[in-house]
């Protein structure tokens, strides 16, 4: 067979429940940029763990599953479009383990006698030496003589030899290829996670190095991780102050604002209830290589007429995803920058001052020819996201669409 490199897998999906206000559909925690970069920039969970396994030569033998409606947001923090999973919705960790699995074996072409390894993407761990251990896991599994194993403590890890779940798949009658699994992943569920718990919860156990670890997966545990770091998190428009006050965490945005002591945390039931009552569009704050941007308004009238405001900061040389909506108005109020319009496939050039109106089916995307900061109203009866169809993300994609 060869000597045996680990192939790892990093969880990223998630529902966007556990940091609210700041976390979303879109953006789950481990997206959140909160902890302090090696330059002083805020950086995500996912963004340092990516850095840190470039670090230990991981990073090219990694694959990211995440939600299809986080991918994108993903791919604009690491620049990133191989070895990304996407899962068609967040259904838990276990689902999430065998739809990797088929990926790996269906789309990858991994051997099936190659190692593979299950980390959380909310991992903190502070000296990349822990990951080091990570490449033994192979001659681990081969000295022992097993097919998966579990870490004995609480950093979540789970290690297979991809044989052993692809043969779980097919005794049960599911699908091994990848894009199969994929289209019939909601009807599949119960039955995924019920044959990966059977195959993993009884699995032996291994150790990983006596070194520090945290799982941020919380408010409070991002506080005691980084008991120094900034204890306002402001996605919105708005300036916030704090005054005379110590061990509080603020978090503000277009969705709510949370104040809580740091040692304090949003039960798992009003975590639900809460993101129930979201605004229909995305809420609070987006980044990506093209700007940001930020809610700044939202009302509903009682005829069922709702608007949505947000400010966005394109900046020189981005572009918007190339998309129309199916229900919805769109007006774009240009505040200040140049940029070129394309709607329909006809392009014009927008300037400061101009209003552009985007009616339902319009395809449209603008291209900032200078740092280009635009009002945008949405305007309609359904504002959720599933209005929205996506015909490019990428400058390739888009001009292909095009």
């Amino acid at each position: 067979m060869g000597e045996q490199q680990v192939r790892l897998v990093l969880l990223a999906g998630g529902q966007g429940r556990r940091m609210w206000p700041l976390s979303h559909s879109k953006r789950a925690k481990q997206l959140l940029p909160l902890l302090p970069g090696p330059s002083g920039e805020k950086e995500s969970l996912l963004s340092r763990l990516w850095r840190q396994l470039d670090q230990v030569g991981l990073q090219q033998d990694t694959f990211i599953t995440i939600s299809h409606n986080q991918a994108e947001t993903l791919r604009n923090q690491l620049s990133i479009s191989l070895n990304v999973i996407q899962e068609p919705e967040t259904k838990g960790s276990y689902p999430a383990v065998a739809l990797a699995a088929s990926y790996l074996y269906s789309v990858a072409s991994i051997p099936l006698h190659e190692t593979v390894a299950v980390l959380p993407a909310d991992l903190y761990v502070e000296e990349e030496d822990w990951f080091e251990t990570l490449k033994e896991l192979p001659e681990q599994l081969r000295r022992h003589q097993l097919n998966r194993a579990v870490t004995s403590d609480e950093s979540g890890i789970i290690v297979f030899r991809l044989e052993s779940v692809i043969s779980a798949l097919t005794e049960e009658g599911l699908p091994i290829q990848y894009e199969q699994l994929f289209r019939r992943y909601e009807e599949l569920y119960s039955r995924l996670e019920d044959r990966m718990i059977g195959l993993l919860e009884e699995s032996p156990t291994f150790r990983m190095p006596e070194q520090p670890f945290s799982r941020i997966n919380s408010w409070n545990a991002l506080a005691a991780a980084f008991p120094e770091n900034a204890s306002i998190y402001n996605d919105s428009a708005a300036p916030v102050i704090m005054m005379g006050l110590s061990n509080i965490t603020v978090a503000v945005s277009s969705a709510g604002i949370l104040i809580a002591d740091q040692a304090a945390c949003i039960p798992d039931e009003q975590a639900r209830n809460i993101s129930k009552e979201q605004p229909p569009l995305v809420p609070g704050y987006e980044a990506g290589r093209w700007g940001n941007a930020v809610v700044i308004s939202s009302l509903s009238r009682e005829d069922g007429q709702q608007a949505i405001t947000r400010k966005l900061e394109v900046v020189d040389g981005g572009f918007l995803s190339y998309a129309f909506y199916l229900k919805r108005k769109i007006v774009w109020t240009v505040l200040s920058g140049v940029g070129e319009l394309i709607r329909n496939e006809k392009r014009s050039m927008i300037k400061t001052g101009e209003v552009v109106e985007l009616l339902p089916g319009d395809r449209h995307t603008v291209m900032a020819r200078s740092g280009l900061t635009l009002l945008e109203a949405h305007i309609g009866t359904d504002l959720t996201e599933d209005d929205r169809i996506v015909l490019g993300n990428h400058g390739e994609e888009v001009h292909t669409a095009i």
